[in-house]
């Protein structure tokens, strides 16, 4: 209606005036996008009205839906009469139908318009490395988006080069479907390869992705005997060749019974060869009843297979005789034999059995000989081992008993391979700790009598110089190079010799000795001794240019619970707290300079006093050592007054006054003959508490020690311990 129909009612209800006008339907002016603009770049729709009563309400929507600024980079500007919608940094997923809605009291209006973007192609699925099976069909997909629609082409690899790819097109088993994807059918191992996706569209750089196909293969016997014979008490073989993608699964079965290994008097194993495995069934001393269809079954990942051999028990010829091995040396041996006799059928062929003797069981190796043959040369043995070898004839009925097994020992040769897992450290100024295990069993060829341990100062002209050690049973051989210089870097290298000879050295090592030593072990003595503390003391002993920086103690209880202490190296003293009353502990204390940690103390076992709490200890009695009692004491005194001079008698004192001193020292060291500690009553047991300044680190260099000692990090000391 192009003209304006205006009225005017006025009605009175309950009070109110209700005015009805009549309002124009809105109208949009149409809007364009600009031609194909570029990725990158901002357009802008222009949504006016172009008739219409306002209040006028503008909505965008994209193919339909309503849009989101917040999910895009779309911003809509509003203003009365008109909505501007704009898109900033154009890419290919801002592609669409865009439509402006205006809507008032009447009606509403709408406007379409498509935004077309030249867009390189990109990636909606991204091919992906793909596994099938050999008879079936796979598919490479190969999702391509962009605009122009990019044209897709496949290619597989031939060569090692980038440039060596061949162009794959639609043939016989091979399809490119429109949305890029390759489906190969029929899939043989010549398919397997890689693949690659090229896709352009004449808009920047086109794109590539390249996929493996891997191609995995069912089981397949590739030979089998349909049918074998044996005679009666011979070891029966039933051989089945399979090839296939491994794990290859084998299992047999008897006339529809499956055998279950180990089975009387059957054996199984397999020997994997260049593209599958070689399954061989051992049926040793053959009877009538072991006659039937033995069914070889494999099975794979991807498929199964199955076989038939059929197995006939007959008399074959009796076993050759007089078995020698003569000219054995270290990779081969000799073996001669004589014709079995009783034979009413003609021989039609020797088969020789060996096998390496070892506690893992060897491997059987079996070579066919022509009946005319009486001697054979075993090749390939390993130096310095036992075999066992056995001979049987056959004939057109079948195989005979084996002969009686002749075992032989190859010579020996020099090792193959060098030790392993050498390592030097330096244990004083003038020693050097050397560690090592055996090489590999296999490389040994023969026995280990034990290790050349060559050194000598690096750099020198001079040639190593070797100290033997004989071989032991451990995981670990250990030796020390004693007698060296001070501060001196040697070169140290291990061989392994056996009966024929060394075997190559390991490489050598350079490690110098240290420019002092690390002190020896104090010498400690039990100070004071209650219910539950014990305080020791130590003397140091000096060997060293270096002073001693800390010490530790470490202390083990019944339980063989361990707990380490440490003390500056300007203390003597130290007194355990938190002890248990009646228990017994063991305590020993080492010295730390700059070089490194000493070797512990011998241990002293100390009781603490009351009763214990652990089932198996007495209680101990307090009560003066008879040797300080008066009736033993006196007599022994006025004994020697009587016999000896006045000089005598002073020498005699100061004697006694020693022997005193010492049977005080025994009671605290004597523990680890005697469970139970009675203290003298005339010992101190004050304890003084230590300074808490020393609860710092000892920046002290980790040097080497002794074989055997600690080398873990000095510790920091901790406050509340107590030194005295």
């Amino acid at each position: 209606m192009a003209a304006i129909l205006t009225y005017f009612i006025a009605v009175v209800m309950h009070g109110t005036i209700i005015n009805v006008l009549s309002s124009e339907l809105p109208i949009i002016q149409p809007f364009y996008f600009p031609a194909r603009p570029k990725l990158g770049t901002q357009v802008t729709a222009f949504c006016g009205l172009s008739e219409g009563t306002l209040p006028v309400k503008f909505s965008w929507k994209k193919n339909g839906q309503p849009i989101n600024e917040l999910e895009s980079n779309v911003h809509v500007l509003t203003q009365k009469d008109n909505s501007q919608l704009k898109l900033r940094n154009l890419d290919a997923v801002d592609v669409g139908n865009y439509t402006c809605v205006i809507s008032n009291a009447v009606g509403s209006d709408s406007h379409t318009s498509q935004l077309v973007v030249n867009a390189p192609p990109f990636w909606k699925e991204q091919p992906k490395d793909t596994e099938a099976v050999h008879g079936q069909s796979a598919s490479l997909h190969c999702g391509i988006g962009g605009y122009p629609r990019p044209k897709i082409t496949w290619k597989k690899a031939y060569g090692t080069q980038s440039k060596d790819f061949l162009v794959v097109h639609n043939e016989y088993k091979k399809t490119i479907l429109e949305n890029g994807t390759l489906v190969i059918d029929s899939l043989k191992e010549a398919d397997e390869g890689v693949y690659t996706c090229e896709a352009e569209n004449g808009v920047g750089e086109g794109i590539q992705a390249t996929v493996r196909l891997s191609v995995h293969a069912p089981p397949t016997v590739t030979s089998v005997k349909r049918r074998t014979s044996a005679k009666r008490g011979e070891t029966a073989v039933i051989e089945c060749e399979i090839t296939g993608e491994q794990p290859l699964l084998v299992s047999w079965e008897k006339d529809g019974t499956k055998l279950t290994m180990p089975f009387t008097r059957f054996e199984t194993y397999e020997e994997a060869n260049g593209k599958g495995v070689k399954a061989t069934l051992l049926i040793s001393n053959v009877q009538r009843r072991d006659q039937g269809n033995y069914l070889c079954s494999v099975q794979n990942d991807y498929g199964s297979v199955k076989d038939v051999t059929a197995l006939t028990v007959q008399e074959p010829p009796e076993s050759p005789s007089d078995v020698k091995v003569i000219s054995v040396n270290s990779r081969s041996a000799q073996v001669i034999w004589g014709a079995p006799s009783g034979i009413s059928t003609s021989i039609k062929q020797f088969v020789i059995m060996f096998w390496k003797n070892s506690k893992v069981s060897g491997k059987l190796h079996q070579v066919s000989l022509t009946s005319t043959e009486t001697s054979t040369l075993l090749r390939d043995l390993q130096p310095g081992n036992e075999y066992t070898v056995q001979l049987l004839a056959e004939n057109d009925v079948g195989r005979g008993d084996p002969s009686d097994p002749v075992t032989f020992e190859t010579k020996e040769e020099e090792p193959e391979a060098p030790p392993v897992d050498v390592e030097v450290e330096a244990a004083d100024s003038h020693t050097l700790q050397i560690s090592w295990k055996p090489p590999p069993t296999d490389t040994w060829n023969g026995q280990l009598k034990g290790y050349h341990v060559g050194y000598k100062v690096e750099g020198s002209a001079s040639q190593l110089a070797y100290e033997t050690v004989i071989k032991t049973n451990l995981r670990e051989e250990k030796t020390l190079l004693r007698n060296l210089r001070p501060s001196t870097r040697y070169s140290v290298a291990v061989n392994a010799f056996n009966s024929a000879g060394d075997g190559p050295a390991s490489e050598e090592i350079v490690t110098s000795t240290l420019n002092g030593d690390p002190p020896q072990s104090p010498e400690v003595k039990v100070k004071n001794v209650s219910q539950t503390s014990v305080t020791i003391m130590w003397s140091p002993r000096v060997n060293s240019d270096a002073s001693v920086e800390q010490y530790v103690l470490e202390y083990v209880d019944t339980d063989q619970n361990k707990q380490e202490f440490h003390a500056p190296g300007s203390h003597k003293e130290y007194c355990i707290e938190g002890l248990e009353s009646g228990q017994r502990y063991s305590i020993r204390v080492a010295a730390y300079n700059m070089f490194g940690r000493g070797d512990f103390s011998p241990s002293l076992v100390v009781i603490t006093e009351g009763n214990a709490r652990v089932p198996g200890y007495e209680p101990i009695v307090h009560e003066t050592p008879f040797y300080f009692r008066l009736y033993f004491v006196i007599p022994v005194v006025a004994s020697v007054t009587v016999i000896l001079c006045v000089i005598v008698v002073a020498w005699a004192c100061l004697k006694r006054a020693h022997y005193i001193e010492g049977r005080k020292a025994q009671l605290y060291v004597s523990y680890q003959q005697r469970l139970t500690y009675v203290p003298p009553s005339e010992i101190s047991r004050d304890s003084r508490a230590v300074d808490a300044a020393y609860d710092i680190p000892w920046d002290v260099p980790n040097g080497g020690g002794s074989m055997g000692r600690d080398r873990s990090s000095y510790v920091k000391l901790k406050q509340g311990q107590n030194y005295v």
